[in-house]
Parts: C-alpha cells; sequence; structure tokens
C-alpha cells in the first residue's frame, strides 16, 4: 500500500514592506555643520520622514495622532520615528557631529488630497488654489479688523470690527464682544458662530474661543499680512497655515 507523503509547504521569508510615510516636501536645508571643532566622525543621518516628524510635531504643534493621520501610519510608527529623530538630533548636537538629512521610507505629497491638513504643501497649494477660488462663494470668511477697518486687529476679541467676506462680497460689522468686562474671547467666538462663518482669519487665538470654534467645525488660518485684503488673497491662494497654537486666557479676557 502507497502512502502519501506531506511534503513541509515552502514559508516565504519576503519582509513585509514598509508602508511609505507621507512627506509634504524636502527640506531646503539638508545638512547642518558644526562650529568651533574640526569632527571627524561620521555624521549622523536624519532620514526624511523622521524630519518630517519632527517639523509636524515640534513646528508645527501637531498631536502625534494628527501627526499619523497627516504621515499615514499607525501612531506607534511615528512615535518610533519621533524618538529616533530626537535622538539623532541630541547626538549631533552633544558629539558636536555633521547631521545631515537623507534617505527614508517616505513619498511627497502629491497635492491631489482635497485637504492636505498640513499647511505647508506647495504641490497642494497650488493643486487647490483654483479649487479654493471656485469654492470662495459658498465660504464665509470672517477677518477682525481695526479703528481703520482695513488691517487685521491682533486681538481677536477686542477687534473693533469684523470684515465677513461671502459670495464675492464683503461686509464690515461691529463686535459686540469688543467692550465686554470679562469673556470677551467666548462672547466674539459665539457671535462669529452665531454668523455661521465657516473660515477665521486671525493673528492669535485663545484656547476657550479656539474651543467653540472647533465644535462648530470652523478653520482658522493664521495672518500673516498686515492688510485684510492681503490675507484675503494669500488664503485664496493657499498661502496661509492653519493656527495650531491658542494661547491662555488674561485676567479672564481673552
Amino acid at each position: 500500500m502507497a502512502y502519501a507523503i506531506n511534503e513541509p509547504k515552502e514559508v516565504s521569508t519576503m519582509p513585509r514592506p514598509k508602508k511609505c510615510r507621507k512627506v509634504c516636501q524636502m527640506p531646503q536645508i539638508r545638512e547642518f555643520h558644526p562650529l568651533g571643532r574640526a569632527c571627524g566622525d561620521p555624521a549622523v543621518i536624519l532620514t526624511v520622514d523622521e524630519y518630517e516628524a519632527i517639523r509636524l510635531i515640534d513646528r508645527q504643534g501637531f498631536s502625534q495622532e494628527e501627526c499619523s493621520a497627516y504621515m499615514q501610519v499607525a501612531r506607534t510608527t511615528v512615535q518610533l520615528i519621533y524618538n529616533s529623530a530626537r535622538k539623532k538630533i541630541a547626538e549631533a548636537l552633544v558629539e558636536g557631529r555633521v547631521l545631515r538629512i537623507e534617505g527614508g521610507d517616505y513619498q511627497l505629497c502629491s497635492g491631489e488630497e482635497e485637504y492636505c491638513g498640513c499647511g505647508g504643501c506647495k504641490k497642494h497649494r497650488l493643486g487647490c488654489a483654483q479649487k479654493l477660488t471656485k469654492e470662495e462663494k459658498r465660504m464665509k470668511i470672517a477677518v477682525p479688523l481695526d479703528e481703520n477697518r482695513q488691517d487685521v486687529c491682533i486681538v481677536l476679541a477686542r477687534a473693533p470690527y469684523f470684515l465677513f467676506r461671502e459670495n464675492g462680497r464683503d461686509t464690515i460689522v461691529e463686535n459686540p464682544a469688543a467692550k465686554a468686562l470679562g469673556g470677551a474671547g467666548i462672547q466674539a467666538a459665539q457671535f462669529l458662530v452665531d454668523s455661521r462663518i465657516d473660515t477665521l482669519l486671525t493673528v492669535r487665538c485663545g484656547e476657550n474661543a479656539a474651543e467653540v470654534f472647533k465644535a462648530a467645525g470652523i478653520k482658522i488660518y493664521k495672518s500673516a499680512n498686515k492688510a485684510a485684503a492681503d490675507d484675503l488673497a494669500a488664503l485664496e491662494e493657499g498661502r496661509l497655515e492653519e493656527l495650531t497654537h491658542f494661547h491662555g486666557g488674561y485676567h479672564g479676557v481673552q
């Protein structure tokens, strides 16, 4: 009687391919040299994806969750990338070694997403500038104004006026919270929410007011120009970054 012999199946030993990490753009400066000593040690290599994690978390103020969503990898992966990057930077600083940015598992942002989420991607800004112009008619944008009714007021809650842009038309209204004895930030934020804006351009914003805006789904962009008209043009061209840092209140007044 013949017996069938079950031969062991060949098991693949090929490693699972790494998922490329999404990167906004290549760093402008890719090599840093220490001054004051001639170091012959090999350069410390910071990969491009490690650089991106540092840029998003330490420079842009992203949380690790937000960073993982943008880079399109797991939060645990971002944590490993970030910790590795911090260690390499410390090594270069403490030992006085050259720091070079190169290599890694990454792919550059294509600019084809509906929303980039980073604020610094040139490809995305260029690709979405035309789309933003088309969608502008459906947007209601608010900008805090100074007394001259032209320049951006640096204090959102105490701005004398707000400029509203909707359907290509500008309207200037008084800020009812400008002279409030306390809680001006919350009152100004609620006024803007009640005015049904979906986009705010401002120099800075208090934490409490920011919570009101976030709950209403309002996007906040950081003002980069003195004149409100220049800020609105920069928004249309995709040149404004989202505001990610919010200050605390000052003696009950924001």
